[in-house]
């Protein structure tokens, strides 16, 4: 039986944007060729929740009364099971969980059942200042592949990671190709010091980055593209 899908979006919104289009894609590429071949979705856009990486660095408001109220909403208008299209969220994801009567895609465990299946030895992680903060990544790595080496950019390099989040939201994602504050530039060249500093492969840990940035490493992990596929096999769609 399918499942109607309640995504708490608005982190960021061209995130939760790029994130339908990839379903849609990933849907019709497998056969679709009629909207009834996709699978239903509630999308929220919770734009007025505090920054979820703000909150964990001690600079903002809590975001978790308004993600459970925005899960208890989704809830109400017919969503049978929930996710959050932002990694940085899952620092709360069991409170959350506790308070809302639907169970949780979780995006960070999704993701590591993916390192485990590919066998992978180490990992880069492009994440939020508050995702690398709480570890929320460590936690469930170290939970399903314990042998996982887990890679951080430098002091200098993590600020290079923010400066890319912040202009996926802002103009400067629609400059020049060439531009060094293109944001796809950015992560690029972060993903290559991670690489030189012994990753085998590069987490895009902050669903933001796949609006601009898609790897040219096939064994790379995005996070969007994971939660996409979470989301077809969760709402169990059939062509």
């Amino acid at each position: 039986m399918a499942h109607v899908i309640g995504i708490i979006g608005g982190g960021g919104i061209a995130a939760t944007n790029k994130l339908l289009e990839i379903i849609e894609e990933k849907i019709t590429m497998s056969g679709a060729y009629r909207d009834v071949h996709h699978p239903e979705m509630i999308i929220y856009q919770a734009t007025k929740a505090p920054s979820r990486s703000m909150y964990i660095e001690g600079r903002g408001e809590s975001f978790v009364e308004d993600y459970i109220n925005v899960a208890n909403k989704l809830h109400s208008i017919g969503a049978e099971k929930l996710c959050m299209n932002c990694n940085t969220a899952h620092y709360a994801i069991e409170e959350i969980s506790k308070r809302t009567k639907l169970s949780f895609i979780n995006l960070i465990e999704e993701v590591a059942i993916t390192i485990k299946n590919r066998h992978i030895q180490s990992v880069g992680l492009m994440v939020t200042d508050g995702s690398r903060l709480c570890k929320i990544y460590d936690k469930y790595i170290t939970q399903i592949c314990s042998n996982v080496k887990i890679i951080y950019p430098s002091e200098e390099m993590q600020k290079k990671v923010t400066e890319g989040i912040c202009n996926i939201k802002n103009i400067n994602r629609f400059n020049d190709e060439n531009s060094p504050a293109r944001p796809k530039n950015i992560f690029s060249s972060v993903s290559e010091y991670l690489r030189q500093e012994g990753a085998e492969i590069v987490i895009s840990g902050c669903t933001d980055i796949r609006v601009d940035y898609k790897s040219k490493y096939k064994n790379d992990i995005d996070s969007l593209e994971v939660l996409a596929d979470a989301i077809i096999r969760e709402s169990d769609y059939k062509n």
